[in-house]
C-alpha cells in the first residue's frame, strides 16, 4: 500500500548569523512525512530537531533563514514563503505546534475559554455561542474534568500537566492537520507525561492528525512513534520503523543513545557515555559529524560524508559501517528484556555495603508555609534515617513535598515541627553559630536547574569559591585558585574553565560547575535535588557516573530527589515514596520494584517509560486514585511488612498487602 506524502522536504539547508559567524544548523536534510503516521524526531540539545520543525510554520529566529533546499506542502513551497501574512494561512490552521513549556505559550491574564475561543474565531470562524459549546467540547476531549467550570478559569489556576492539555486544546481548535509536539512532556511527572502521550495518541485517531514528536528520550519515542528519525549535528543520520530502529539500530550514534540508558546500566558499574563533544557547527564539517566520537569510525569516515545506505525499504542509515567493503562490526545489546535479567542476576552480588552509622535522621519533620491561619502543610510528619556512604533516594511527583524536605535539611526552609539530626546534633530550629557555620560545610546541595542555580553575572571561579571565602577565611589566593581547579578537574571540567562565564557551557558542564561548587567545600553529605532530569541522555550518564565514582572516592552519602524511578534503580540504595507530604513506602531499591505493596508506587512504577516498543505499547497505565484509602475510622500507621520494607497503611489494608505478598511468593 503506497502511503500518501503530507510533506516533503528536499536538501534543506538552514543558516543563522550569530556574532558576526554564520552557524549551519541544518545540512542538507531530505524527508518525506506521511498522511496520518506518527513520526518522533530524536537527538540531543544543538542537533537541530526543534530549528527543523519551525521551517514548516514559519517561526525561525530573525537570525536565521533558509539557505536552500524545499519544503513542499500542499502544492506550495514553503521554503519560499518571506511575509507573515503567507504563514498566517498555514500557521495554525494546516501545521500547529505545541511548546515544551506549558506556561510560556498561555496568556496570563485571560481565561483557558476565551485563548480556545481566539483560535477558533481566526481559523474556524467561529463567534458567540457556537464558538463557546465547541471551546468546551475540546476541553472536555484533552481529558479535562468540569469543562464548563474550567473554561471560566485562568492559567494559573491548573497544574503543570492541565495546563499542557490547555495548550494541546488550543493547537486542536484550528483543527490542523499536521500536529509538532516540541518535547510536550520534558518538564512533566512520569504519571502525566503518559497520560499526555496517550491522549495525543486518541487526539491522532480522532482527527486523522499527522504527529511530530521532537524528543530526546527514547522511551517516549517507543510508546507513540510509527518511525523515528536520528538527528545528529543537523543531520538525519537514521531514519526507520520504531521496530527498526530499537531492535536493529545500524547506526554508531543511535546504539550510543539506545546504551546510554539507565534501565541498561549495572548497579555498582559506569554507565555508557559517549565521549567527546558534538561538532562545532560555525566550522564546515568533513566527512561524518559523529566520527571523532565514533569507536569503530573508519579512516574514510574523517574524509567523506556517508551517503545513506537502505538496510529495509523502510529504514536507511548515513553510516561507512554498511558500506558491503567495511569491516563487520557487532553492535552492541541494548534490549531491555536482557538488561532486566541480569539487573536480576547482580543486583544481589553489587549491593552495597552500608554501615550501620546514621548520619541523618529525620525525626517527625513538619513543614508549612502561609500565616498560621491559613498555613499549607507541605511535609507532613515525615521520618527517615540516612546511613553514612549510602545514596537514599527521595521519589514522588511535583508537589509532592520532596524538594521541601531537602532544603528543610539544609536549612533553607524553616522547620514548623520535628527534627533533623546530623551527625548526633539537632540542626534545624535556632543553632549556636558554630555548628550551624559546621553544618553549612559539610551538607551541601545540587540544584535541578544548572541555569537558574549558576550567577549569570560571575565567573566560574567566583562561583565554585564563593563557599569557600566564607568558611576558610584565611585561604590565599593561590590556595584557592587550586583549589578551584582541583575541583574543576574533579568533574572532568578543564581548570583553564575558571575564567569563563556559566552561558558559555552547555547544560550538562553547567550541572558539573553545580556539583564542583558542593565538592571543594569537602561535605560529608549532598542532596541532589534532579541534578539530571534537565540534561541529554548521554549527559546524563556521565553525571550520573561522576557521582557515583566521587561517592566511591570521598565515602559521600547522598540524598538523591527525583521523580525518575529508573535512573533511581540506577543510584539508589533504597527508596522513600512520598506523596502530597508523607511517605507512603519505603525499601531497599530491588526490593521495591520487586515488590510494590503501595498503589502509589504501583502507579509511578507503570508509568515508567521503557525503551521497548513491544512492552511500551501494550502497557497497562495504574492510575493512583487516593479516594481508595478509607482513613475514618480505621487510621493508618506506619509498618515493616517485611524486613527493612516500609508501608504506611491501616490495618484493613495491611491484611490486603499481607495477600499479595504470599501470593507473590507462591508464584515466586
Amino acid at each position: 500500500m503506497e502511503q500518501e506524502v503530507i510533506l516533503s522536504v528536499k536538501d534543506l539547508n538552514v543558516k543563522f548569523s550569530l556574532r558576526g559567524q554564520v552557524l549551519h544548523a541544518i545540512r542538507g536534510i531530505s524527508l518525506d512525512i506521511y498522511k496520518g503516521e506518527s513520526l518522533a524526531i530524536v537527538g540531543e540539545s544543538g542537533s537541530g530537531k526543534s530549528v527543523f520543525t519551525k521551517n514548516f510554520i514559519g517561526l525561525l529566529d530573525k537570525n536565521g533563514w533558509v539557505d536552500s533546499g524545499e519544503i513542499w506542502y500542499n502544492g506550495m513551497d514553503l521554503a519560499k514563503f518571506k511575509t507573515e501574512k503567507e504563514w498566517t494561512k498555514i500557521r495554525g490552521k494546516e501545521v500547529a505546534m505545541v511548546m515544551q513549556d506549558p506556561m510560556t505559550s498561555l496568556n496570563p491574564l485571560k481565561t483557558i475559554g476565551w485563548q480556545i475561543e481566539e483560535a477558533l474565531k481566526l481559523h474556524q470562524g467561529l463567534t458567540g455561542e457556537a464558538a463557546k459549546q465547541r471551546a468546551i467540547e475540546i476541553i472536555d476531549d484533552v481529558g479535562i474534568p468540569e469543562p464548563e467550570r474550567r473554561y471560566k478559569q485562568y492559567p494559573h489556576e491548573f497544574s503543570g500537566g492541565m495546563r499542557q492539555r490547555v495548550v494541546i486544546a488550543i493547537a486542536m481548535a484550528c483543527n490542523p492537520k499536521i500536529l509538532i509536539c516540541d518535547e510536550p512532556t520534558t518538564a512533566l511527572d512520569v504519571t502525566i507525561q503518559a497520560q499526555i502521550l496517550n491522549l495525543i495518541r486518541e487526539l491522532q485517531k480522532k482527527y486523522q492528525l499527522t504527529t511530530i514528536y521532537i524528543t530526546h528520550d527514547l522511551g517516549v519515542v517507543a510508546n507513540v512513534a510509527d518511525r523515528i528519525a536520528v538527528m545528529y549535528a543537523g543531520d538525519i543520520v537514521e531514519i526507520g520503523t520504531c521496530n527498526e530502529v530499537f531492535y536493529a539500530p545500524q547506526h554508531p550514534y543511535t546504539w550510543a543513545l539506545l546504551s546510554s540508558l539507565p534501565q541498561l546500566g549495572i548497579k555498582g558499574e559506569d554507565l555508557y557515555s559517549i565521549k567527546g563533544t558534538p561538532p562545532n557547527l560555525f566550522n564546515k564539517v568533513r566527512g561524518d559529524a559523529f566520527a571523532p566520537r565514533n569507536p569503530h569510525a573508519l579512516k574514510i569516515d574523517f574524509l567523506h560524508r556517508p551517503p545513506y545506505f537502505e538496510v529495509s525499504p523502510t529504514h536507511k542509515a548515513r553510516t561507512w559501517l554498511l558500506d558491503p567493503r567495511a569491516p563487520k562490526v557487532e553492535p552492541p545489546n541494548t534490549s531491555i528484556a536482557k538488561a532486566m535479567e541480569s539487573h536480576q542476576k547482580h543486583a544481589a552480588a553489587n549491593t552495597k555495603k552500608i554501615s550501620n552509622e546514621k548520619l541523618v535522621e529525620v525525626k517527625d519533620l513538619v513543614v508549612q508555609f502561609g500565616s498560621n491561619r491559613n498555613p499549607f502543610v507541605a511535609v507532613k510528619g515525615v521520618s527517615f534515617d540516612i546511613y553514612k556512604g549510602e545514596t537514599f533516594g527521595l521519589v514522588g511527583e511535583s508537589g509532592s513535598g520532596k524538594t521541601t524536605i531537602g532544603r528543610a535539611i539544609i536549612r533553607i526552609n524553616p522547620t514548623s515541627a520535628g527534627e533533623v539530626i546530623f551527625k548526633g546534633e539537632k540542626i534545624n530550629g535556632k543553632i549556636p553559630h558554630e555548628l550551624d557555620k559546621r553544618v553549612t560545610q559539610q551538607i551541601q546541595m545540587i540544584f535541578q536547574d544548572p541555569m537558574a542555580s549558576l550567577n549569570e553575572r560571575a565567573k566560574v571561579d567566583y562561583i565554585v569559591s564563593e563557599g569557600l571565602m566564607n568558611v576558610q577565611k584565611h585561604l590565599t589566593k593561590e590556595e584557592r585558585e587550586a583549589k578551584v581547579s582541583k575541583a574543576l578537574s574533579d568533574v572532568g571540567l578543564l581548570p583553564e574553565f575558571a575564567s569563563r562565564f556559566p552561558h558559555e557551557f552547555s547544560g550538562g558542564q553547567r550541572q558539573r560547575i553545580g556539583v564542583a561548587r558542593s565538592l571543594i567545600m569537602e561535605p560529608e553529605f549532598i542532596i541532589a535535588d534532579e541534578p539530571i532530569s534537565a540534561l541529554d541522555v548521554s549527559i546524563r550518564a556521565q553525571v550520573l557516573n561522576l557521582l557515583s565514582s566521587l561517592q566511591k572516592e570521598r565515602g559521600l552519602t547522598y540524598l538523591f530527589i527525583s521523580h525518575d524511578l529508573s535512573v533511581m534503580r540506577f543510584i539508589a540504595d533504597r527508596i522513600a515514596v512520598i506523596h502530597k507530604g508523607v511517605i507512603v513506602e519505603l525499601a531497599d531499591t530491588e526490593e521495591l520494584f520487586a515488590y510494590p505493596l503501595h498503589p502509589y508506587t504501583r502507579a509511578l512504577l507503570s508509568a515508567i517509560p521503557q525503551p521497548d516498543p513491544k512492552s511500551e505499547k501494550h502497557k497497562v497505565l495504574e492510575v493512583y486514585d487516593p479516594s481508595i484509602h478509607n482513613y475514618t475510622v480505621d487510621k493508618p500507621s506506619w509498618v515493616e511488612i517485611r524486613p527493612k520494607h516500609y508501608i504506611t497503611c491501616n490495618k484493613h489494608e495491611l491484611e490486603q498487602y499481607q495477600e499479595t505478598l504470599a501470593r507473590a511468593g507462591k508464584e515466586g
